[in-house]
């Protein structure tokens, strides 16, 4: 480097002022957005400007120097590795404030746990008022007036069940908006990021940084994984032999290899969570070479031979024979190399949905119009799955994105049970997620599923309580199977047969329904409660032996239908048979019904407990006794009301998850015994310890959010009293310039005109 003319001093004075001048322009420009939400600092680049090459005249007492400074370029104070840290660390944050945000309104619900202050909750109170009124009817033998307090109290009982559970569906139905919000959130996100994508792209074409169009993405980003947990990489995109430009691509954390990608510089992928959608085969492994998730839609595997086309970048993800797989020409099959057969898909065995038949048996296929369709998110429907969608990635025109070869990447991506993180997986899992009462199939798409517990365990579980107290107490005020044939007249018809039935007081068939002919009734036969005890016991005994689980739950739907319908014909009897004389003071019966203007004991939920009609027009009280009469004062026996008060105090039920849902997976175990408050109070318990663990979770993952954001800041923030100080740096090398031009001029005029003189 050859030494500057005289006059080249002043060109490098010169680019010094303008180098501060503009250092101070950004200095003034960090100051002015100190506030602004996700600005990040901006530095001037300042280069030394040289020349190349050495001085014609060049000699050794010449001293190489530069020829000033260059304002090259402005950049940003960024660390990727912090952002990567802190957005992994909003997605923990975010699905846990989510859960929290959940649990918290079923708190408010539960009322035992909404309180927090350990007095009794209102569910609570009730059940022990309910004991007490039957204590005080204990105390009064026969005496009517109590049986309506004790009905009044049941009321009240049963009213705040159903309350409880009208209010959870309306929490779900208010978590479901707030699940198609969010996704529409992310939709809006995955396109502003593709649009800002797209203009930063063409600020790169023209040299142009668009840093503030960065800051925009990186907040957008920043939203984003609250959301989701996504990875970001940042390449270089050819434009031609002699340029490039910036490229960002965001995909879905640990979705695989390849990942499943949201955005691919200006293109960019939606979520799609449709109302109804394919059953999914949870035994469908996209990482197995067998289930083909690299080919193409372009490919016909029922060719022969196959025609296999695989995209780009799938093709990375596979080897056949060692050897790279390659796109062909229609019907050549794979250049090269030998198909191994047990490599070729197979639809039936292996593809993505499943088809259920109905004998039981289930076969697959690649087709989601011709797999078996199941709710996803229909509004007020129990069997929701919410399984989400990637749509294949378009461009700002719809333009999808092409492999090498020019082919169209227009693959949908289906995200199972696990693949998301972050708020949108937290309101998925509270909408879905039964704990104990989780099916086989559920633990198919998810290991951990009956661990986990969002709205439906309550729901069950609440279930599971109503169903329980109504069964029992409607056993407890309805005589025994052994005891209705002696209870109820019974005659030959025709007169002088020897078939018996139960008759009514004109002597006529009592008919109940025929449970193998819908629609058509049958005579009610003097043995029928014997025979369906009978076979009840066979049917318990067969399912405590059998070992598959398909085949318990068969038998255990089997018993519960006997019992439903020997239930009902009961009370068929009790409406329209004739007591004999041994049993003419009876008048029990069903207590607890599943609709208020009937009688009918099957099927109760929390939602639909109510006073049966029989007990609410006092066609039915609550019975004292199932003795037969024995001319002694029998109105005196308390034996039954003392059997209802032991149920309410010390019998420890066994509950079980099949009891409420058929085909729970652990259904033939109970997964509590105790008392009907023991169980509500383990079912409040449940909900206070997830609400406490994540709680927790919660403030863990806040402080260390807050700790990562401040590492960024430390970076990427602007500090007052950094600008500060660089505003004075560049002020006084601005004068210092302005000095060495002022020096220079005196210099000169010295030279120049001393020099004539």
């Amino acid at each position: 480097m050859a030494v500057i003319g005289t006059f080249g001093s002043f060109t490098a004075a010169r680019l010094g002022i303008y180098a501060s001048q503009a250092s101070l322009n950004v200095t003034g420009n960090n100051i002015s957005n100190i506030n602004t939400k996700g600005y990040t600092r901006q530095r001037m680049d300042l280069v030394s400007l040289h020349s190349a090459g050495s001085a014609r005249y060049a000699n050794s007492y010449n001293l190489d120097i530069g020829y000033g400074v260059i304002a090259d370029s402005v950049s940003q104070l960024r660390d990727p590795f912090l952002d990567i840290r802190y957005r992994d660390e909003q997605s923990k944050l975010g699905e846990a404030e989510t859960r929290l945000d959940g649990l918290n309104q079923l708190a408010h619900i539960l009322d035992e746990v909404g309180k927090g202050d350990g007095e009794f909750g209102i569910v609570e109170a009730q059940f022990n008022d309910f004991l007490a009124q039957l204590e005080v009817l204990h105390r009064n033998a026969g005496d009517g007036t109590n049986d309506t307090i004790v009905r009044s109290s049941a009321e009240s009982l049963v009213r705040l069940l159903n309350n409880y559970a009208t209010a959870m569906d309306s929490a779900k139905e208010t978590m479901m908006e707030d699940l198609k919000d969010k996704v529409s959130s992310v939709n809006n996100i995955l396109t502003q990021i593709r649009d800002l994508n797209v203009a930063i792209r063409e600020a790169g074409i023209y040299h142009q940084n668009a840093l503030e169009l960065r800051d925009e993405r990186n907040v957008l980003i920043d939203d984003l994984s609250k959301y989701i947990k996504i990875d970001v990489r940042y390449s270089m995109e050819k434009l031609d032999e002699f340029s490039e430009v910036e490229k960002l691509s965001i995909s879905i954390a640990d979705s695989g290899n390849p990942p499943i990608e949201l955005i691919n510089g200006i293109y960019g992928a939606q979520l799609e969570m449709p109302e109804t959608t394919a059953m999914r085969n949870p035994a469908y492994d996209p990482s197995d070479p067998k289930c083909c998730r690299y080919i193409s839609r372009n490919s016909k595997l029922d060719a022969v031979p196959p025609v296999i086309q695989y995209t780009d970048n799938e093709r990375e993800a596979l080897e056949i024979g060692g050897q790279k797989v390659t796109n062909d020409a229609p019907g050549e099959g794979i250049a090269g190399v030998t198909f191994d057969p047990d490599k070729i898909h197979d639809p039936t065995k292996n593809g993505k949905y499943l088809i259920k038949n109905a004998d039981g048996t289930q076969t697959t296929t690649d087709d989601p119009d011709a797999a078996t369709q199941v709710n996803n998110a229909v509004k007020g429907a129990d069997d929701n799955r919410l399984w989400m969608q990637v749509t294949a990635l378009v461009d700002e025109r719809g333009r999808y994105i092409k492999d090498k070869y020019g082919n169209d990447i227009d693959e949908i991506h289906e995200l199972g049970d696990t693949a998301l993180t972050g708020s949108l997986q937290a309101l998925r899992e509270l909408l879905t997620e039964e704990g104990e009462f989780s099916s086989a199939e559920d633990i198919a798409f998810d290991s951990d599923a009956n661990t986990k517990r969002g709205i439906p365990y309550y729901e069950h579980a609440l279930d599971a309580l109503a169903k329980r107290f109504a069964d029992e107490f409607n056993k407890a005020n309805q005589l025994e199977f052994d005891q209705m044939k002696d209870a109820y007249v019974t005659a030959a018809v025709p007169a002088g047969g020897t078939d018996m039935f139960f008759v009514d007081a004109e002597g006529n068939q009592i008919m109940i329904d025929d449970p193998e002919h819908p629609g058509q009734q049958i005579p009610l036969t003097a043995d029928y409660f014997k025979d369906a005890k009978d076979e009840l016991a066979k049917l318990r005994e067969n399912y405590t032996k059998e070992p598959d689980p398909q085949k318990k739950q068969e038998l255990n739907e089997q018993i519960k239908q006997l019992e439903n319908e020997t239930y009902s014909a009961m009370e068929t009897l009790r409406q329209e048979g004739k007591l004999t004389e041994a049993y003419r003071y009876y008048n029990g019966g069903v207590l607890f019904s599943n609709h208020g203007d009937n009688n009918d004991g099957s099927n109760i939920t929390a939602k639909n407990i109510s006073i049966s009609k029989g007990w609410a027009t006092e066609k039915v009280r609550l019975l004292n006794t199932k003795q037969p009469w024995d001319e002694e004062d029998h109105s005196t026996l308390q034996d039954n009301i003392d059997h209802m008060i032991t149920m309410m105090q010390t019998t420890k039920w066994s509950f079980y998850a099949n009891d409420v849902v058929p085909d729970a997976d652990e259904g033939d175990k109970d997964y509590f015994k105790g008392t009907f408050q023991e169980l509500l109070a383990k079912m409040n318990l449940t909900l206070g310890n997830d609400q406490r663990d994540t709680g927790t979770l919660y403030n863990s993952y806040a402080i260390t959010s807050l700790s990562r954001d401040n590492d960024r800041q430390s970076v990427s923030g602007v500090d007052l009293n950094d600008e500060a100080t660089s505003m004075m740096i560049f002020q006084k090398s601005y004068s210092a310039a302005c000095q060495l031009i002022t020096t220079l001029d005196s210099m000169l005029d010295k030279l120049i005109n001393g020099t004539i003189r």
